[in-house]
């Protein structure tokens, strides 16, 4: 009784726990971040209740660095970026002696264009960006934000290249600002302060990128995480040489001074799209909680840090990005879809791809079918040529990236050896041959100081508002521009100039006359084409390439193969050139066409024409019946085939019928049937492949055995002459061991079946072969099966229905000498003649007066 009331006094209290729990949960009190209290960065006290220190913005550092492992943490690639591996002469062996690190930070690609300051320059045109200018004056054009808008402080925003301090090591160091420090350089770190790593720019729900934004485009470093926080208001710029001051929002703080942050974990999606979906629109176009460009696994619920997850130390999971480098030790540390699907990880289907060829997944990645097309709008070219970047978007109708707009992506193959889908971005800018034989890019400034001297020789030759320099007369007013304007730089031994345009250089030769070089081989190859990878706004399974069918890249008009993909940004007449997709990942036209060719002619018409030959033998039993042949009682046998040759023929039979169903079942994708016999896909090829090889060995053995047999010899003529007697002719029909109509069927097997076991035999090791050798042989190789389907069924009717007692002959090798002399009436006298036979006929003269000469 005692045992039974505590038992139940126990479930009570368990379950009133339970209740309580949730409660306080959903109430806040438990995983609520606890209060804490504010301080700047000399670890001074801030209470806005008090008025205490109430003018100074609080650190990162020392508020949150108080219980949460500062250094560790900002030893993450987000906070350094390439910070940590940063050095003068990071690419020199690469042959970019102007490339610093293998991150954002100091690392030079054609997107971003700036350039960060070496740590030593030896005069002031050596220098583009300083670090201080790379905070919050590093902007390429008009509504551009500068690069310190998306990095999240600390690294290199908080400590110099020696591990200094910036601001206190200016403090110290006053006469830096006067160097040629790229550190350094006329900077106000000293008043600016420094920008330490924002805690709350990820795990604060609602926080304020613009105006943090705002804060950094006024010098006001230190004072940043207020006014994005939201905590205070700052009032006062650096910029216009004032002290900023802050006024703290005394209502969000407690009696005590102290602050209840609404602190998320993890950090919620809209945080990270400030900077990622900014960037990932205008580079990639693809876009995370937007109901114009959806994604199937956001609708499913899934947050960003559920795929790129991260423990303490902060480096969160990454795939690779072939654009550019950026922590390449975690390139693929996240779970890419294989790996997601394939296991069902987080509960993800396992799919079972009954409708795609194992080749298509072993050589295609997910998204390549799964990301069909976008739906915002993204950059297709970069112009620099002004001094400005000047962008060109895509879809053509759009006004800016992120306006609503379909578009579809280009395809790239990666080093996986698969083909991605890819924005592929051009960019136009102007550079300078050193005596070094390098082409350095210039710096924005130069690129506007040159422009100035031709600009108003340049037109605007495709009438969209914005003159480019695209003819040759303009790329050579252009030429001669910088060759003025870079007379008195000094950071190059060597004046001549060179415009980056479409993976080739535009330079003047000696003689003043323009040349053209390519940029592949060379260091700079890609400098002018960004292949940004697309990973997002997966499309569900009935929206995917393929869920109709082939005919979904397969036809003419199909973009995946077909569809136009940039190659340079301005043509002659100002437009852009391009080239199709299949073409730039090894497909050429030609082959494309061929291969088209099995979607929209075969495979519509095999079918018909089958069902036509069908039609046909049926009309022709009806209108002609089986040759039959009189009963003799008695008659004896004697052997047409041996073993050996039935063997063949029936290993050949079985694996020809085996080929023929795996076969349609794969041109014609028909996966019911391909799920009611076969497990898997790869099984059903495995299937196809096995007897293929039974195949071909069965036919080189059948073309070596009856070679003599299937020579022609004159009196197949008459043969010819009399169809054979299947259209109506009631005499006797010439023919030896085989006749003529079973010749041609030996020569049709025979020279069909090398050509299609030689194709088979190709596909089989796709691998060491081109992809339009591929996209030839397969269309050539299901041309040649349809066409040996076609014969074999017209000689299965005329080997059994049409002449009975014929498929005897495939049992047990043997027929009646009177179906021989009817049938083949030159063998059966030569076996007479030779005495293999006796002669069932009173008059061998008599029987062979309309046969024709003998063998």
């Amino acid at each position: 009784m005692i045992s039974t009331v505590c038992n139940s006094l126990r479930a009570v209290l368990s379950v009133t726990l339970v209740f309580f729990i949730a409660g306080a949960m959903m109430s806040g009190l438990i995983g609520q971040h606890p209060s804490i209290s504010l301080y700047d960065k000399d670890f001074n006290e801030i209470n806005p209740i008090t008025g205490e220190n109430a003018e100074a913005p609080f650190s990162i550092e020392q508020t949150c660095g108080l219980c949460h492992e500062y250094e560790t943490i900002t030893g993450g690639y987000h906070f350094q970026l390439g910070w940590d591996r940063i050095a003068d002469d990071s690419e020199v062996e690469e042959g970019r002696p102007w490339s610093l690190s293998n991150g954002l930070m100091g690392r030079w690609y054609p997107y971003a264009f700036r350039q960060l300051a070496k740590k030593e320059n030896l005069n002031p045109d050596e220098i583009d960006l300083t670090v201080y200018d790379f905070v919050g004056f590093s902007s390429t054009g008009s509504g551009m934000p500068p690069c310190g808008a998306c990095h999240p402080g600390g690294g290199g925003l908080q400590y110099d290249r020696e591990g200094n301090r910036y601001d206190q090591h200016l403090q110290e160091n006053p006469e830096l600002r006067d160097s040629l420090d790229g550190d350094y350089f006329q900077s106000q770190w000293d008043r600016s302060g420094v920008v330490e790593a924002d805690c709350l720019l990820c795990h604060l729900e609602g926080y304020s990128f613009d105006d943090r934004v705002a804060q950094l485009e006024q010098g006001n470093y230190q004072w940043a995480v207020v006014a994005g926080s939201r905590l205070g208001t700052v009032h006062g710029a650096v910029t216009d040489n004032e002290i900023p001051k802050v006024v703290y929002e005394r209502r969000l703080f407690n009696e005590d001074g102290t602050i209840t942050l609404d602190m998320s974990w993890p950090p919620p999606d809209d945080n990270c799209m400030y900077c990622h979906g900014t960037s990932d629109i205008r580079k990639r176009g693809f876009s995370w909680n937007d109901i114009f460009n959806s994604d199937i696994h956001n609708s499913q619920g899934i947050s960003c840090t559920a795929c790129h997850s991260a423990g303490l130390e902060h480096q969160f999971a990454k795939g690779v990005e072939p654009a550019f480098t950026l922590a390449p030790e975690l390139d693929e540390t996240i779970q890419d879809c294989r790996e997601c699907h394939f296991q069902g990880s987080l509960g993800a289907p396992v799919p079972d791809h009954f409708s795609v060829r194992p080749s298509h997944i072993e050589q295609i990645s997910c998204e390549g079918c799964h990301i069909p097309s976008l739906n915002r709008a993204a950059t297709q070219g970069l112009d620099y040529t002004t001094g400005e970047a000047t962008l060109i978007v895509r879809p053509d109708d759009a006004a800016e990236p992120g306006d609503i707009g379909e578009w579809k992506p280009g395809y790239d193959v990666r080093e996986d050896g698969r083909l991605h889908p890819v924005n592929s971005v051009m960019v136009v800018w102007w550079g300078n041959r050193d005596e070094d034989g390098l082409i350095y890019p210039l710096f924005l400034r130069e690129h506007e100081a040159g422009w100035q001297l031709f600009s108003d020789q340049v037109e605007d030759d495709s009438g969209n508002g914005k003159p480019e320099v695209n003819r040759e007369d303009e790329i050579i007013a252009g030429l001669k521009a910088f060759q003025v304007s870079l007379q008195n730089n000094k950071r190059f031994s060597q004046i001549q100039p060179v415009l980056i345009k479409g993976e080739k250089a535009y330079e003047l030769d000696p003689g003043g006359q323009l040349q053209v070089s390519t940029l592949v081989g060379t260091p700079l190859e890609n400098a002018s084409l960004v292949n940004f990878s697309i990973d997002h706004n997966t499309a569900p399974t009935r929206m995917a390439l393929g869920a109709k069918g082939c005919s979904d890249c397969h036809v003419s008009g199909a973009h995946f193969f077909r569809g136009a993909r940039m190659t340079d940004l301005y043509g002659p007449d100002g437009q852009a050139v391009t080239a199709p997709n299949g073409l730039l990942f090894g497909c050429t036209p030609f082959a494309f066409v061929v291969n088209s060719f099995h979607q929209q002619i075969i495979s519509p018409y095999v079918g018909p024409v089958l069902m036509f030959i069908i039609f046909l033998i049926v009309i022709h039993y009806h209108g002609y019946g089986p040759k039959r042949i009189a009963f003799e009682p008695y008659s004896e046998q004697i052997q047409r085939f041996s073993m050996a040759e039935r063997v063949i023929h029936l290993l050949r039979l079985i694996a020809f019928l085996v080929l023929s169903v795996t076969g349609l079942m794969m041109a014609y994708n028909l996966q019911l049937w391909q799920q009611l016999f076969f497990p898997s896909p790869q099984r059903m090829l495995d299937f196809h492949i096995w007897s293929g090889v039974v195949f071909v060995v069965t036919t080189l053995a059948g073309i070596w055995l009856w070679f003599r047999d299937a020579l022609f010899a004159s009196y197949d003529k008459l043969w010819f002459k009399r169809f054979g007697g299947y259209l109506g002719h009631k005499g006797e029909v010439p023919a030896g061991r085989f006749n003529a109509g079973q010749k041609m069927f030996y020569w049709y097997t025979a020279v069909f079946g090398v050509l299609i076991s030689f194709t088979g035999l190709i596909l089989v090791f796709k691998g060491a072969f081109s992809l339009s050798a591929i996209c030839l042989t397969s269309t050539l190789h299901n041309l040649l099966g349809f066409i040996v389907i076609a014969g074999v069924v017209a000689h299965a009717y005329l080997g059994t229905v049409a002449n009975p007692e014929t498929w005897r002959v495939l049992v047990d090798g043997s027929v009646s000498l009177a179906w021989a002399r009817h049938h083949h009436p030159n063998w059966y006298h030569t076996l007479v003649e030779r005495g293999i036979i006796k002669p069932e006929t009173p008059s061998i003269k008599e029987e062979t007066k309309d046969r024709g000469p003998q063998d």
